[in-house]
């Protein structure tokens, strides 16, 4: 009796010890940890996305947006120039659209960084967010009278591209485990 009630405080000795230092990070129990895996890929292309976003942003659409206050000017995928001033309110959409991604971009790659619990929470915002953001250029390009046959299949593609990216994606950000561990669980360390 007297051995068990000494291994019974021997027990108790080491539980308190451990709530004492902390839980330790043991990747055999725990998994994988940090950014890194998956996640290298997921913020790569992140920032591609940012300076592509950007570079259509400004190298396109508001040039294309502000030739002239009349008629607008898209260089369509056969490098014709095509006059419709109802392209105006696509690109308008565009231009606000690719604004506010750059700048969501650039929050959730700090927020990425720092290992935040939200974060992935705003990567499905992310993705759902471009997915309709996608399907509403499309629906305003197919109600435009005079679009172009090369702009709707590119925008059917776009779609598409979109879609596949939030099958795969999304769920990747709710069942992983490197995504729990990273952004989740709060480790007091390694």
């Amino acid at each position: 009796m007297q051995e068990l009630m000494k291994n019974q405080a021997d027990q108790e000795e080491r539980e308190n010890e451990q709530a004492g230092r902390g839980m330790e990070w043991d990747r055999n129990i725990h998994g994988p940890r940090g950014i890194g895996g998956w996640l290298i890929v997921v913020l790569i292309g992140m920032i591609i996305s940012m300076f592509l976003v950007a570079k259509q942003l400004f190298g396109k659409t508001l040039p294309a947006l502000f030739t002239d206050s009349e008629v607008v000017r898209i260089e369509t995928w056969w490098f014709r120039e095509i006059y419709d001033a109802e392209w105006t309110t696509i690109l308008t959409f565009d231009a606000v659209f690719e604004g506010l991604t750059i700048f969501y971009c650039c929050y959730v790659i700090i927020e990425f960084l720092r290992e935040k619990p939200i974060v992935p929470r705003l990567m499905i915002i992310f993705y759902s967010m471009n997915l309709l953001g996608i399907i509403i250029e499309t629906c305003l390009l197919l109600t435009t009278v005079e679009a172009v046959r090369e702009e709707i299949i590119a925008s059917y593609w776009s779609v598409g591209v979109a879609l596949g990216v939030c099958l795969v994606w999304i769920p990747y950000f709710k069942m992983s485990a490197r995504v729990e561990n990273t952004f989740l669980n709060n480790w007091k360390s390694y």
